[in-house]
């Protein structure tokens, strides 16, 4: 196993913990595990594509404009997804619309770029530098630290802001949150928003490494929700340990044994924890709300 390979399975376990803490940002106060997740991270990467690789207007271009459109799709999927469950009064009903919202995104994205096998935008910053011999590309680097940043910033969000202790209130219960004049719905849109531009942001940090095609969407929410599920569902600081354990198994196996494994292995791994820790790592049991 060369050490390329771990620094690798940083940068993919990131990724995978992004998506895996937008995942969880939805979860807490909707009890809605959002399966359409991934699109989001296909919209930074698509913008990314089309601002830098093809307009050549650069990455500050790139990443306000990501911002922008995901704060619209956060806005979009909230609509599409609760309105539709709010209407069928089924428990199950979540299954089917966040699904359904996936789909819908990911036949935009395939009709805005149906002859593109990656959207791979260049490097936000070129190039590397060497560590004992390891190569170490500036691109990873910034997001493994982007990562631990969002990480950071949002747990201090949900302590310090106003906002963030209103989500931490309707995530133990809406229906007291509500007595206690706390706008519930206003509560959800913004986790809908705040989770889509992370996991945007995701897509932005992506693609200049790793292969993102335009339909790869919910194969980026699988991984993120089997790292989302190991390291407990709805827990931010079980969502980056998931993330980690989820890229460096993956690519570390890859690279010993090669084709599919990884995925078995995370997938085995998966299974073994939850066997030992049914709430995952860092996860509560989960109650009705």
């Amino acid at each position: 196993m060369s050490p390329e390979a771990i620094i690798d399975g940083l940068f993919a376990g990131s990724i995978y913990a992004l998506v895996a803490l937008a995942l969880a940002i939805v979860f807490q106060p909707t009890r809605i595990m959002n399966f359409a997740q991934g699109e989001a991270l296909i919209l930074g990467a698509a913008v990314a594509y089309q601002i830098v690789a093809l307009e050549k207007l650069g990455w500050a271009a790139a990443i306000g404009l990501t911002i922008v459109l995901a704060c619209v799709m956060g806005v979009l999927m909230e609509r599409m997804i609760t309105l539709p469950i709010k209407l069928s009064g089924s428990r199950n009903a979540w299954i089917i619309a966040t699904l359904a919202a996936a789909l819908i995104f990911q036949s935009v994205f395939n009709l805005g770029y149906f002859d593109v096998d990656a959207l791979r935008p260049s490097p936000i910053i070129p190039g590397g530098f060497e560590v004992a011999g390891m190569t170490i590309q500036w691109q990873e680097l910034l997001t493994i630290v982007a990562a631990l940043a969002v990480m950071g910033l949002y747990d201090q969000f949900l302590r310090r802001s106003a906002y963030g202790r209103a989500i931490r209130a309707t995530a133990h219960s809406s229906d007291t949150s509500v007595l206690m004049g706390i706008p519930v719905q206003r509560i959800v849109v913004l986790s809908f928003v705040i989770a889509a531009v992370i996991s945007a942001v995701a897509g932005l940090l992506a693609a200049p490494v790793i292969f993102v095609a335009p339909a790869a969407g919910l194969v980026f929410t699988i991984k993120g929700f089997t790292a989302a599920v190991i390291g407990g569902v709805g827990s931010p600081r079980g969502a980056l340990i998931g993330g980690m354990i989820v890229g460096l198994l993956d690519t570390i196996v890859r690279s010993l044994v090669g084709g599919s494994i990884g995925n078995f292995a995370v997938f085995a791994a998966l299974a073994v924890i939850l066997v030992i820790f049914p709430s995952g790592l860092f996860g509560k049991p989960m109650e009705a709300h």
